[in-house]
This record gives structure tokens, C-alpha cells and sequence, in this order.
């Protein structure tokens, strides 16, 4: 049985006070006023219902009791069903009703005209010889202002707006921007940066070839250069030539999840000369274990803001993946500054969480981020060197459950697994290399940076005041953790 939530985020403006909203699907024989599925309105005045499934794919609408009063598309006609595949134990489904079939004057008179744009209706990739539909999702402002506006390139297109064709949910990324635009100090730096989305929707059997370079032996892929070269070279002159865009690097970035994630990493790692910055969220870094090597052997030559997400609840080596990924970065040559991850302990692989997210990664790759921190915390760890004894000296905060610290060796590829009961270990064998520390408590990992022991050298104090060794090699070991 599967846990699954529906959420009622907005309501149109004119529907009726008090009224009770249903979930009708092939769940419950298409009912439109079943009580067993009657959402409840919550304190902030949104609506939700959450109930137990045992089926592959929900098909469902909603209703205000029977079907002459469902919901309908922004016209007031009717909508086709809205559908959603429950591929997890708990299935968060984040949706807006846009207006009711018995009240389409209203709709006509009420309906603000959306943010979203059909760009083009079949886009032609010579690349690749198919075509594709292209989403655009402009700024609230963008046909008052008269300003330019950076731009970001979303893969997966289909799933980036609330609409019944997102088989596996909706980012809701025009609502994110409203709710930006609309908060108090809508002024502020970073809604004036709200960039323009363009959504370039996945071809289908085709998207697994178009989001990797690099084939696998079992899933496919390859086509991957074929797919960037069509968004540098194709989309993005199309796109800068129909919308007020800033076409500059500086401005240009590139985001997908998943697969998307994949295709968008190697895309910003291919060609910094294009996308100044990039959003990684979940990337599937198991599809291509030549992506690690590629990042590495190519030194940035511009900088760029790399925002990488994931969930630890994903899969077994999704955060191990996303560590790696970022250390690989550290170690090409950016910034740590330009870079960010974040693990969320809830997280899982699905539309809800990165839309959850996606408003922090905007705020980020657009915003001012000055107390710049992980989402992995370092204060619960401290480390001191004791030279003499050859002895890692390990500080940890009385909250952590169960501690253990992973320390990863990249020169001889090993990992040491040290539960710290006591706070003392050994590094005789393994201070001339390369490592990852991660610390972990209750299996949850809470700290995670690199460490390079071999770097850490005996600084010699001044003659009338001694400075025992430990002290200072402690305080040059805090220099090299990143």
C-alpha cells in the first residue's frame, strides 16, 4: 500500500464560500461526492486529503460534489483527467484548481492571463531530426517592464507547470515566481533577477538518448552532445531573437532533475562559455560513470554557481553520488564559493520534493547568498592533530544518535569506518592522500568535507613562546578542511 497526499494549493477567486471539494478517480468508481474522499480545508486555507493505495498510475479530478461543478483549465472547459504515477511509499501530489466548469463567465471575466507560454509548437532539432515543444514561463513583470531578463533552460518540460499531462507531478515553477513577485519587498534584488524559464519538454522513448553522452550498456543514451549543441547552438539564438533576454553567460543557466540533472551537468561543465551557472537536482550520476572523470579533467575557465540537490532517501548511493560530484568539482578547479549542495533528510526522487526546493535554488543561483553555508552542517565536528601519537583527535556535538565517521581514501581506494566511541584514531596509515570525512548519526549524515593530510606542515613558532606542535598543525588542518 502506498501513502498518497493531495494538496489543493489555489482555488480561483470566485468560487463559493464554504464549499466541499472531492477527489473522484478510478480509485473510488469516478464518484464525484464520495465522503470517504472529501478533502479537508487546513488553517492556512488550502485543502488536502491523504489516503492508502495499492495502484501503479491515479487517475483523479476534482470536484465540488458532482460533475457538472469539476474543475476546468483556465477557460472554464473541461479538463482531461489530472494523472500520477505512485512510485514511492508516500506520494505528496501538489495541485491548483484553475476554475470550475459550471462557472466559465467567470473564468473569462476573473482568469489573469498565465505566465506561461507555448514558445513554439514543434520545434524542429536538426541534430537530432525530431522536433519538440517549447514551454516559456516569463516573469510577472516581463510585459510591463520593458526590461531584459536572464535566462534558465529546463529540461523535462511537461513537468515544470501544473498541467494533467505531468505524469509524475509539477514543479509549479509560474507559481514560484508569483509567490516571489508577490511577497512584500517585491523589489528587492532577487525579484528583479526573476530570469525567464524556457521548458524544453523530454522526447518521450527518446529521453534517456538525449540526456546522456555517454551510452550505458543497459538504458541507452549517446545523444547527448547532439541534444547540448541544439540548446547552445539552435534554441538559445531562437530564444535571445523572440524575448527580451540578458544572452550573456553571466546570465544563461541550465537546470533539470534526474536524468535532466545529468545532461544539465554536463552541459554546464561542457560549455561554461554558455551557462554561467546551473541546477543539479537528483542527478542520475549512475547512468554514466564516465561523468566523475569529465568533470575532473576539465578546469573551469569562467567561474559558475553550481547548486547541486538531492534527497536522502532517494536511493542507497545518492548522497555518496552527490559528495563525490561536489568534491570532483572542488578538485577541477571552482570555487567553493560558487558551489552549494544540499541533502535533505526527506527527500525523496520525485516532483514534489524538487519543486519543494526550487524556489531555495532560485533565491541562490539569482540572490545574494552571503552566509553561504552546506546543507551538510559542519558544526557538529571539530578535529585536532596530535603529531606525536600520529592520532586524529575527534570533537562531537552530546546531540549526535549512534556517530560514525567514514573517511574515504581516493589514493588507494579504501574507507575506513570508525564508530566513535572513543574520540581517538590512528592516521599512521593513511596520512598521505586524499580523503572525504563524513560524519553520520543514526545513519543520517550530517558532515562532509575533504581533507588533505599531506598538506599540513610544521610551522616553526617563535623562540620565546613555544607552541606545542599539535596546536598548530590543529589549526592548520582547519585551513585545509573544504
Amino acid at each position: 500500500m502506498k501513502t498518497v497526499r493531495v494538496h489543493i494549493q489555489s482555488l480561483p477567486a470566485y468560487t463559493p464560500p464554504g464549499v466541499s471539494l472531492f477527489l473522484a478517480g478510478n480509485f473510488n468508481q469516478w464518484q464525484p461526492g464520495d465522503q470517504q474522499y472529501r478533502f479537508r480545508q487546513n488553517g492556512d486555507g488550502s485543502y488536502s486529503i491523504d489516503f492508502q493505495l495499492d495502484i501503479p498510475v491515479l487517475e483523479y479530478k476534482i470536484t465540488r460534489g458532482n460533475w457538472s461543478e469539476a474543475e476546468g483549465d483556465h477557460k472554464g472547459s473541461e479538463l482531461p483527467n489530472r494523472v500520477s504515477k505512485l512510485g514511492f511509499a508516500e506520494n505528496d501530489l501538489w495541485v491548483r484548481v484553475e476554475s470550475w466548469t459550471d462557472m466559465r463567465e467567470q473564468a473569462r471575466r476573473y482568469g489573469n492571463p498565465g505566465n506561461v507560454l507555448l514558445l513554439h509548437p514543434h520545434f524542429y532539432i536538426p541534430q537530432l531530426g525530431r522536433h519538440r515543444r517549447i514551454w516559456a514561463c516569463l516573469p510577472p513583470d516581463y510585459w510591463t517592464s520593458g526590461r531584459r531578463y536572464p535566462v534558465v533552460y529546463m529540461q523535462d518540460g511537461q513537468n515544470l507547470f501544473d498541467n494533467p499531462g505531468a505524469a509524475f507531478g509539477s514543479w509549479g515553477i509560474d507559481q514560484a515566481l508569483n509567490r516571489l513577485f508577490l511577497q512584500p519587498g517585491g523589489t528587492s534584488p532577487e525579484v528583479a533577477l526573476q530570469p525567464i524559464f524556457i521548458g524544453i519538454e523530454n522526447g518521450g522513448v527518446c529521453r534517456i538518448n538525449e540526456y546522456s553522452p555517454w551510452k550505458n550498456p543497459e538504458h541507452g543514451g549517446g545523444e547527448g552532445a547532439q541534444y547540448l549543441d541544439f540548446v547552445c547552438n539552435t534554441l538559445k539564438p531562437f530564444v535571445d531573437e523572440h524575448l527580451r533576454t540578458q544572452p550573456g553567460r553571466e546570465q544563461t543557466g541550465i537546470m533539470g532533475s534526474s536524468m535532466g540533472a545529468l545532461i544539465s551537468l554536463f552541459a554546464a561543465v561542457e560549455r561554461p562559455d554558455v551557462f554561467g551557472m546551473a541546477g543539479v537536482f537528483s542527478p542520475s550520476l549512475w547512468f554514466s560513470p564516465e561523468i566523475l572523470p569529465f568533470v575532473q579533467q576539465r578546469s573551469p575557465s569562467f567561474p559558475q554557481k553550481i547548486l547541486l540537490m538531492a534527497g536522502q532517501q532517494e536511493s542507497k548511493t545518492m548522497v555518496g553520488d552527490l559528495l563525490d560530484l561536489y568534491e570532483t568539482l572542488l578538485e577541477a578547479g571552482h570555487d567553493d564559493h560558487n558551489l552549494h549542495y544540499d541533502l535533505h533528510s526527506d527527500g525523496v526522487h520525485a516532483e514534489w520534493f524538487w519543486a519543494r526546493e526550487f524556489e531555495h535554488a532560485l533565491r541562490w543561483l539569482f540572490g545574494d547568498m552571503p552566509a553561504h553555508t552546506h546543507g551538510v552542517s559542519g558544526e557538529f565536528i571539530q578535529f585536532q592533530l596530535d603529531e606525536k601519537s600520529k592520532q586524529l583527535i575527534v570533537s562531537i556535538d552530546n546531540r549526535l544518535q549512534q556517530p560514525l565517521l567514514e573517511v574515504r581514501d581516493y589514493c588507494h581506494y579504501r574507507e575506513f569506518r570508525h564508530p566513535l566511541r572513543e574520540n581517538f584514531i590512528p592516521y599512521a596509515d593513511w596520512e598521505n592522500c586524499l580523503y572525504a570525512i563524513r560524519l553520520l548519526s543514526g545513519g543520517d549524515l550530517v558532515f562532509s568535507r575533504r581533507v588533505h593530510l599531506n598538506q599540513v606542515e610544521t610551522v616553526k613558532a617563535p623562540r620565546k613562546r613555544k607552541i606545542p606542535a599539535a596546536k598548530r598543525l590543529a589549526g592548520k588542518l582547519q585551513t585545509i578542511l573544504v
